[in-house]
């Protein structure tokens, strides 16, 4: 489990380099340094007991402070004593985080998170009569997680790159396999201008955003 980890921290490490930062797309003077009011995302990583996928919505009512919520699943199958072992989990929780002043570009944000985790195992054991006996196990735990998130603008008034990375505490799979580790990975789209988000689509695949033309001057 820990090298997929690793992979994921180091592919979006590598996407962070690459992406010019929006600080060098603008002219004139920076736009304020402050955070959206409401930011929504999708990202991928290790959300719970496994690799899985969620959905993050952030609301900053104050300038440096945020509030939010999300909702994950993973999947995995693995072997215990020869037998394979089918394991998925849905977890849903809420979040607060703290953003930094940016820093070339990039945002830093510690996070505390409590997350509820529906854990759901099953095993099938094949019988000699030709018939199959399944064993089934569900439990609810109450994770923890504290850790930063970074992240940095694809273009201009669009959406970010954003990784979360931090420890899990309390109980269950998610805090005992690959040392407790949470990672998650993806893209952040600020919601405040939704004209402005819509632009920055076509910036990323190379169009200019069309303006309005000047009035002719008076002769």
């Amino acid at each position: 489990m820990k090298n997929p980890a690793f992979s994921l921290v180091t592919f979006f490490v590598c996407l962070f380099s690459s992406a010019p930062s929006v600080l060098a797309q603008q002219a004139g003077p920076p736009p304020e340094n402050r955070v959206s009011f409401a930011r929504a995302g999708v990202f991928l990583g290790r959300t719970g007991s496994a690799l899985g996928s969620g959905a993050y919505v952030e609301v900053n009512p104050i300038r440096w402070v945020g509030f939010c919520a999300f909702a994950a699943h993973s999947r995995a199958t693995f072997v215990t004593e020869g037998k394979p072992v089918q394991d998925w989990d849905s977890t849903i929780g809420v979040c607060v985080t703290s953003h930094l002043p940016m820093w070339k570009g990039f945002l830093i944000s510690p996070f505390l998170q409590m997350a509820y985790q529906s854990d759901h195992d099953r095993v099938d054991i094949p019988l000699g009569n030709g018939a199959t006996y399944r064993y089934e196990q569900n439990q609810m735990y109450r994770l923890w997680t504290a850790g930063p998130s970074i992240d940095r603008a694809i273009v201009k008034d669009g959406p970010r790159w954003q990784v979360r990375i931090g420890e899990n505490f309390g109980n269950g799979p998610a805090v005992k396999r690959a040392g407790g580790v949470y990672v998650v990975g993806g893209v952040i789209f600020p919601l405040d201008h939704p004209v402005k988000l819509g632009r920055s689509f076509k910036r990323m695949i190379g169009l200019k955003p069309k303006t309005a033309p000047s009035p002719n001057p008076m002769i």
